[in-house]
């Protein structure tokens, strides 16, 4: 699963992501509620902290959901690692994948 790369601050562009599993099918999200978790690729030493944005899963059969950006998620360029989780009613999956904000100019 990529995600497309953004612009610091910009939290008026989101994206659409599709949840694929490893052999490339979609991750079925029907009924599951979205989260992600971010840490600093460059030192992982540092504390991850939880996304402030809005995630809408909006084909679930089809792993289809948005990020709306909150201020946390883009407020510094670097390369970053992204940890979505899924929740569901008795369990979770989680996916975890690279993601880079470049700096506004």
């Amino acid at each position: 699963m990529a995600i497309a790369k953004a612009v610091q601050g910009a939290r008026h562009t989101g994206q659409t992501i599709t949840w694929k599993r490893d052999d490339g099918s979609a991750q079925v999200l029907t009924g599951g509620t979205i989260s992600a978790r971010i840490i600093n690729a460059d030192d992982l030493k540092a504390v991850a902290f939880s996304s402030d944005g809005t995630f809408n899963i909006t084909d679930g059969p089809n792993g289809v959901f948005t990020w709306g950006y909150g201020a946390l998620d883009v407020a510094q360029a670097g390369n970053y690692r992204v940890q979505f989780k899924v929740t569901f009613t008795n369990y979770d999956l989680s996916y975890a994948t690279d993601w880079k904000i470049e700096k506004a100019i």
